[in-house]
């Protein structure tokens, strides 16, 4: 566990540990439900079970849930601890918890499992929070299979609705200790599909499929590459 110290000198893990309490609800809204539909839509009808995975930056677990509810085996990690002290919590509310467990590590850019211990890794919304992407990337490539999935979301470069929030976050920052769109203050890595099909070719993985979302206009939006302010990817490790 990341010590007191650590965290203070990591202000992105002390925003999420302040967020933790309502992240659930959060993933509740109509905007989170559409953008998690659209990411594991991209793994169509794929029979997961008793595969194993990693959930990478996994928050309060709701996607690691997920994930269990098709059979997977899940390990869920974070570098807040509020985070997975609410993941642990839920545990008792119905899931199969056999087939979860939560661990709190410092930095997913050194994860402490074995090479090739994970049928498919997910990392939804994680590595704009990182300082080094290429390791993280680095690391996720060790410990998936040859052949093993990857189920990534990164914010989009190119959508227009995150420029303006972006606009908005600096704007409000100069007149307020708590400015719009907070996260932008932590949330500093983003890509084109281009620029990250070739980060992750240059990681040893394959683009299998794209999508666009996380706005919170109507899906015929919000899947559109210049307003989605995520995109979402499915690769595969190539050797």
């Amino acid at each position: 566990m990341a010590s007191i110290g650590q965290t203070r000198d990591r202000p992105e893990i002390r925003f999420h540990d302040e967020i933790s309490s309502g992240w659930e609800t959060l993933h509740q809204s109509r905007t989170f439900k559409a953008r998690t539909a659209a990411m594991f839509g991209l793994l169509g009808n794929a029979d997961l079970k008793g595969q194993r995975w990693l959930d990478a930056g996994c928050g309060t677990g709701t996607l690691s849930r997920l994930l269990a509810a098709r059979g997977c085996d899940v390990t869920g990690v974070d570098a807040s601890s509020e985070m997975i002290a609410a993941a642990r919590g839920r545990l008792a509310d119905g899931t199969p918890a056999e087939r979860l467990r939560f661990q709190q590590i410092p930095t997913i850019a050194n994860l402490p499992f074995a090479d090739r211990s994970f049928d498919g890794v997910l990392c939804a919304s994680v590595l704009e929070y990182v300082p080094d992407v290429a390791q993280c990337l680095a690391q996720i490539h060790r410990v998936l299979r040859p052949g093993g999935l990857l189920l990534v979301s990164i914010p989009n470069r190119g959508s227009l609705l995150r420029q303006g929030y972006k606009l908005a976050h600096t704007a409000s920052s100069r007149v307020s200790a708590r400015p719009l769109f907070r996260y932008l203050a932590f949330s500093k890595f983003d890509a084109s599909p281009a620029a990250m099909q070739d980060l992750l070719q240059r990681h040893g993985f394959t683009m299998l499929g794209s999508s666009f979302a996380g706005s919170p206009l109507p899906p015929a939006l919000d899947r559109r590459p210049d307003v989605g302010t995520l995109i979402n990817i499915l690769a595969r490790r190539d050797d």
